[in-house]
């Protein structure tokens, strides 16, 4: 089997339909530059960057790999050469440059049964868990939002089947600077009952959701295991 279609390659391809980028370069010399990116929050990804991504690429590429500190621009990176890498995530219909709306979970995903690892490395990189307090209740949020409507809508499937209780919605607009941008997709799970079925079936990658799982367990008038709507 090729080696980029097990679970550590498709964990690393879900983290590329997060905040990954492949992008081609050619020098003015002729020599072309296979380019592939991840990029990260300075300030809430640096144990996801050195423990968990880190190590993949590189066992991935079998070849070292730097992070890049950008503190300026808020950003941890990943940022590389490596054709024999990127053709092959290209091979798997991966888009060159921007990634656009169009963006999707490939068929051979699905075949090879790794739709898990995906989820896991899209939520890990573009996925959030909104914890909301009231004064008297504290409500889970499992969320993501993109532009990309097919890859919302299959991964919202592929969790919909697992037996969670979602919506997938377009993004109202509300400001006039949205005029020029594109449509926007997010799908939302509420509940605590959700929450667990997700930490259970799927599981948090990045360390932030899982502290912020955590936090959540802990806070005052949260029984484990015990539903809230």
């Amino acid at each position: 089997m090729d080696y980029q279609l097990n679970k550590g390659g498709a964990l690393f391809y879900g983290i590329m339909l997060g905040d990954g980028c492949l992008s081609h370069h050619q020098s003015k010399d002729g020599q072309d530059y296979f380019f592939i990116s991840i990029t990260c929050s300075y300030r809430d990804d640096q144990e996801f960057m050195k423990e968990i991504l880190l190590p993949l690429t590189i066992k991935l590429r079998e070849k070292n790999v730097n992070i890049k500190q950008r503190p300026e621009k808020g950003t941890v990176e990943l940022n590389f050469t490596d054709k024999r890498l990127f053709q092959k995530i290209k091979g798997l219909n991966f888009p060159v440059g921007k990634k656009g709306p169009e963006l999707a979970i490939p068929k051979v995903f699905y075949e090879q049964r790794l739709l898990k690892e995906i989820v896991q490395g899209f939520f890990a990189t573009d996925g959030s868990l909104v914890i909301t307090k009231n004064p008297n209740k504290v409500y889970p949020r499992i969320e993501a939002h993109v532009i990309h409507r097919k890859l919302i809508e299959q991964i919202h499937q592929y969790l919909t089947d697992l037996g969670m209780q979602g919506h997938v919605y377009k993004c109202k607009r509300n400001n006039q600077r949205w005029k020029k941008e594109q449509d926007q997709y997010r799908f939302q799970f509420n509940s605590k009952k959700n929450l667990l079925l997700f930490r259970e079936l799927i599981g948090f990658v990045n360390p932030k959701h899982q502290r912020k799982f955590l936090e959540y367990m802990a806070a005052p008038g949260i029984e484990p295991g015990t539903p809230s709507s």
